[in-house]
């Protein structure tokens, strides 16, 4: 029936099917034996250890973590262990209760030698196993039924003293919890029972079953040669025990070997489920899911896999726990993947990974440790099996969840704070990918500091280079656009001193400051102007230290504190270029004599020249704009200057001034359209260039002006006084019109020259003297290009043409609008004045002749005609009286207004301006509104007055 039940659950069927399990089933039938005594019932027994073998193997195997492999190295371990323990026990006198003679010393010794052998048994038995069920988990169930049956706690209680096996028996039963043990239990108690009922009294029988016993646990716990069985010994023995008189038989020795065994076994069960779950959370590390965790596809964090049911609860959490690492890891890692679309970008990107990977790489080596020292557990724990050595106690440190997670902290952190920052630098490239970085070095904690800095260096490595060849060669080798300054290619060499070079504000790292930037910027860009413009390709003084510096200081860059020798060394650096282009352009391209120049005739501070070109372009000028041509005002101007102090001049500079007409609209003049061009050249003109725009927008209300108080002085005013002798005789028809004449005439000159004055003197004059003062204090080229954009900044808002000032022009133009009404009056005044003083001395002429002829004067027709055209122009003086009137009173209300913008600006100098002026409150009389006193009422008054909405708003924003 047992063959049957084997073939039953065998891989064939028949005469094969036993053929098969002819090897298992001796085994199963010799271990049988040795349970079951001398007796006959070993049929019994094997029968149902083939049944629970045949019902059980795939419930054993599913319910037990250990593999073939693992449950064949423990069994072999257990064999040895239990020998060993054996024979500790029977030289130990306190736990044997006697001592070995040296015969029986002997005779131990020589059957110890024996216990090597256990191995090589079990081993060899495995390889038949092997030939016989080719079914590794069959076979993996079969060997994990006999570890435990090897395991038992009961093959000594088969005997005839039943009241001490009982006993014993119960003591042993309340630690035996497997189903494994109780099917062994309930095989002995079957066997004890039939062995009490042929044998109800004690004998001498009883020795020999003591014996079996003997046999059985020595076979159960590795070898029928791990207990002495020399019939000299064991007799002593049983004689000793025998002769005490007590209830204690030699099993108690054996029990307690037999308690020690079942320690042992359940400390290497432990043991070996610790090796298993240490080896998945090594897998974990690396982001590899193993049997007790699985990764979350969502949010890719492990989990506890349902099907472990293996852990306990501080296994898990600790699991749990660990598994962070593997997170972070894959996490990390993520970011180093160029297809995954979150890695920076650029050359400091690559630099970034670079540095995430050889933190990677670290991490790396400490999870190769931790593999490494769990290999040479098991190569330890193996060698010592199989070289017998369990004898003598094992001393072995093992590696522990808690072992790695204290080892694991460092790593944890410095995966987390990796993260962190990888993820603060996703899709950032250059100088932002820099500052992102640098930001996190603000920590306290100096392991993040020194992981900062680290990564700084990283990054920041192509940033040297682009700096070095920059601050060395002038060139920029940025093909990812990661550099905080960048070349404009569309821009030739004539803008490059302002346009081609400039600065990126978004790939500035924020560990450079604004100022440093900018002497990075003017070194490369002066290195750059000196080889394009300047043909000047001498190598910069200081470049060696500079080169050197920045390959030893490089991290010195990034110190708060601008006084480091990286910071001092590009400052030196810095002035000496900036040295060296100053004294090129300062030195043979004249700059501050073309500025000088420039001042002079385009902003109209040579006087006696301006005063005799417009002299002499009078009549060219007073046509209309498209009869004129510019070779025809040329020469006119080479006259002028040959006959001014100008003709002093160095000649390399007049051979700058030209003269330009603008593009005529219809009704223009040539006063309208005449403007100065001074054209520069050369490393000037890069310089310069910029500039060139201002002074011509400045030259129009400046040439304006020039031409108003040429009309006044030169034309109205004169013309008055010579026409006034000629017209004396018509003085009682003329005074009131000449008077109001002379009145008007007399403000208008007083309101220009105080214009001029204020705009060539108090402007032009004193930003000049304070321009001057700049260039001879300048350092670096750029220090006299911004006071000169300051010189032109202020006379823009001395001669109204900020943006501030729009009512200001606009006012004034309505002045100049009446200086050139007057000047249109005044000739038509004249030119009838005239005629009727022309035909006044005809009228006399013609009565002289006829009192000559005798004729006796004029007919009454003739009398009458004049009388009839003195009365007409007595009309027309009347009417040209009252457009006079008109014109001074738009003139008094355009200068009145222009008072009030005046007092009413920001600027005191305007304020004080509008005062002089009205020096003698001639028109505050004739205006409430410049009697109120500058306060916020006089502006709001004055904004109603003149309904300018625009005005309204900005002043009352500039008075909150």
């Amino acid at each position: 029936m047992s063959r049957n039940v084997l073939d039953s659950d065998g891989c064939g069927d028949g005469e094969g099917g036993r053929g098969n399990y002819k090897d298992i089933y001796e085994l199963l039938e010799e271990l049988c034996k040795s349970l079951a005594g001398p007796t006959e019932n070993h049929r019994e027994i094997l029968r149902h250890v083939t049944q629970y073998i045949s019902n059980c193997p795939t419930s054993l195997g599913s319910t037990l973590p250990y593999d073939e492999t693992s449950i064949l190295t423990k069994i072999t371990h257990h064999l040895d262990a239990t020998a060993a323990r054996s024979a500790t026990s029977t030289v130990n006198p306190s736990e044997s209760q006697f001592c070995l003679t040296r015969v029986d010393s002997e005779s131990f010794i020589g059957e110890s030698s024996g216990i090597l052998q256990n191995s090589a048994l079990f081993l060899k038995f495995h390889e038949q196993l092997k030939a016989s069920l080719p079914d590794e988990h069959k076979r993996t169930a079969l060997l994990t039924f006999l570890y435990y049956m090897a395991d038992s706690k009961y093959s000594n209680e088969n005997g005839h003293n039943i009241g001490s096996v009982n006993n014993h028996r119960s003591h042993s039963m309340a630690s035996a919890n497997s189903a494994l043990q109780s099917i062994r239990t309930h095989l002995l108690h079957k066997s004890a029972a039939q062995n009490l009922s042929k044998n109800s009294t004690p004998s001498t029988s009883n020795k020999a079953a003591n014996t079996n016993v003997l046999n059985r646990q020595n076979f159960m716990d590795g070898g029928n040669k791990s207990i002495p069985t020399n019939s000299n010994t064991f007799n002593r023995v049983c004689t000793e025990n025998d002769s005490a008189g007590g209830s204690v038989s030699s099993g108690q020795g054996s029990h307690f070997l037999s308690l020690r065994a079942d320690n042992g076994k359940s400390l290497e069960v432990q043991q070996n489920i610790n090796d298993d779950i240490v080896q998945n959370i090594i897998y974990v590390f690396t982001g590899i899911q193993g049997k007790y965790l699985k990764k979350d596809l969502i949010s890719g964090r492990f989990k506890l896999d349902t099907k472990a049911k293996a852990l306990n609860v501080v296994q898990a959490g600790m699991l749990l726990r660990l598994s962070e690492l593997g997170y972070y890891h894959d996490l990390v890692q993520s970011y180093t993947d160029t297809k995954s679309g979150l890695c920076p970008l650029g050359l400091m990107g690559q630099g970034f990974v670079s540095a995430l990977k050889n933190e990677l790489t670290r991490y790396y080596g400490m999870v190769a440790t931790l593999q490494e020292q769990l290999n040479r557990q098991r190569e330890y724990e193996h060698n010592t099996i199989i070289k017998g050595n369990s004898i003598l106690p094992i001393r072995h440190e093992r590696l522990t969840l808690m072992k790695i997670l204290v080892w694991s902290v460092d790593s944890l952190k410095r995966l987390q704070w990796l993260a962190t920052i990888a993820e603060a630098c996703r899709e950032k490239k250059g100088g932002a990918l820099a500052s992102t970085v640098h930001a996190f070095l603000n920590n306290g904690n100096p392991m993040v500091k020194s992981l900062v800095r680290e990564l700084l260096l990283a990054v920041c490595g192509p940033l040297y280079q682009m700096l070095s060849h920059w601050l060395l060669e002038g060139e920029i080798n940025d093909a990812h656009g990661e550099f905080f300054i960048e070349c404009l290619a569309d821009i030739g060499p004539d803008r490059l001193w302002h346009d081609k070079y400039r600065l990126r504000s978004s790939m500035l790292p924020n560990f450079v400051s604004t100022e440093m930037a900018h002497k990075i910027l003017v070194t490369g860009k002066s290195i750059n102007f000196l080889c394009e413009v300047c043909e000047d390709k001498r190598p910069v003084q200081g470049r060696d230290e500079l080169r050197q510096c920045i390959e030893e200081n490089a991290e010195q860059i990034f110190a708060q504190v601008a006084d480091t020798k990286l910071h001092s060394t590009i400052d030196t650096i810095y002035l000496n270029t900036s040295k060296r282009v100053l004294d090129i352009v300062m030195g043979p391209h004249k700059l501050l004599e073309h500025l000088q120049a420039m001042r002079r005739y385009l902003l109209l501070g040579q006087g006696d020249f301006i005063g005799i070109l417009m002299e002499n372009l009078k009549c060219e000028l007073d046509k209309p704009a498209k009869e004129l041509y510019s070779y025809d005002l040329s020469s006119i101007m080479d006259a002028a200057i040959r006959s001014t102090n100008a003709q002093y001049d160095d000649p390399e500079i007049l051979n700058h001034l030209d003269v330009r007409l603008l593009t005529p609209c219809d009704g223009d003049i040539g006063w309208d359209i005449l403007s100065l061009q001074y054209t520069v050249r050369g490393p000037l003109a890069t310089m310069l260039e910029p500039c060139m725009g201002i002074y011509q927008m400045l030259f129009k209300p400046l040439w304006r002006m020039r031409h108003m108080e040429f009309v006044l002085s030169s034309k109205i005013w004169k013309d008055q006084k010579c026409n006034a002798k000629p017209l004396r005789s018509m003085g009682i028809e003329l005074n009131q019109v000449l008077y109001r004449l002379h009145l008007l005439t007399s403000e208008m000159i007083h309101f220009i020259h105080q214009m001029q004055y204020y705009i060539l003197f108090e402007v032009i004059e004193c930003s000049w003297a304070e321009l001057q003062d700049r260039v001879q204090q300048a350092k670096a080229l750029d220090d006299i290009l911004d006071a000169h954009d300051d010189f032109l900044n202020a006379i823009k808002c001395g001669a109204f043409l900020d943006s501030s000032s729009g009512q200001l022009c606009q006012n004034m133009e309505n002045v100049y609008d009446g200086i050139i009404r007057l000047e249109l009056w005044q000739d038509k005044f004249y030119e009838i004045c005239f005629q009727e003083l022309s035909a006044r001395k005809e009228f006399e002429q013609r009565i002289l002749t006829s009192e000559v002829a005798g004729e006796f004067g004029v007919t009454a027709e003739s009398q009458l005609e004049r009388d009839q055209d003195r009365k007409i122009f007595d009309q027309l003086i009347g009417s040209y009286h009252k457009s006079l009137d008109n014109i001074c009173a738009d003139y008094e209300k355009g200068v009145r207004c222009f008072l009030l913008a005046l007092n009413s600006h920001n600027d005191h100098n305007l304020q004080l301006f509008g005062i002089r002026l009205d020096f003698n409150e001639y028109y505050k009389k004739r205006d409430q509104r410049l009697c109120v006193p500058l306060t916020f009422e006089h502006m709001r008054m004055s904004i109603m007055f003149n309904g300018n909405k625009s005005l309204a708003g900005s002043r009352y924003s500039t008075v909150n």
